[in-house]
C-alpha cells in the first residue's frame, strides 16, 4: 500500500506554526485532522518519534533529539506525551499548546496552554474556531 503524506512547502524547522502529533493521535488517518488545522493556521505538520516509528509520518517531519529542533511562534502538540527527547526539540518554541487525553501527560508541564480531551473532539473544534475567526477579518 502506498502511503501519501500532506507535505509542507517549507521545512518544519523554518515554520512559524507547527501542529504536531504523537502516538496519542491514534493512527495515520487522524493526522488528516492535524493537516486541516495546520492548513487553516498557515502552518505545517510535525510528528514525534513514536508517530514516525509507527509509519504515520515521514522522518522529515520528526521533531526532537533524533529529529529536528524547531522554534516556531506557535507549537500545538496533539497526543504527544512530552518525552524529554521531544521537549528538547521544541525548547525554542514561543507559545506551546498541548492537547492530550491524559491530564498527567508531561507535555502539560511544558505548555503555555493545555486542553484535556481527545484529538477527535478538540482539533476539529479548534479548526472551526480558526476558520470562523478568519471569516471575520
Amino acid at each position: 500500500e502506498e502511503v501519501r503524506y500532506f507535505t509542507a512547502r517549507r521545512d518544519i524547522s523554518e515554520s512559524d506554526i507547527i501542529v504536531a502529533g504523537g502516538r496519542g493521535v491514534g493512527g495515520r488517518d487522524n493526522f488528516v485532522l492535524l493537516e486541516s488545522l495546520a492548513e487553516a493556521l498557515g502552518g505545517v505538520v510535525g510528528a514525534s518519534r513514536s508517530a514516525v516509528d509507527e509509519g504515520w509520518r515521514p522522518h522529515a517531519d520528526q521533531i526532537g533529539q533524533t529529529g529536528k529542533s524547531v522554534a516556531p511562534k506557535l507549537y500545538i502538540a496533539c497526543g504527544i506525551s512530552g518525552a524529554v527527547q521531544h521537549l528538547a526539540g521544541i525548547s525554542g518554541a514561543g507559545t506551546v499548546v498541548a492537547i492530550n487525553r491524559d491530564r498527567e501527560a508531561p507535555i502539560f508541564g511544558a505548555a503555555d496552554y493545555g486542553v484535556v480531551g481527545t484529538i477527535e473532539e478538540v482539533v476539529p473544534r479548534l479548526e472551526r474556531a480558526v476558520r470562523n475567526f478568519q471569516r471575520l477579518k
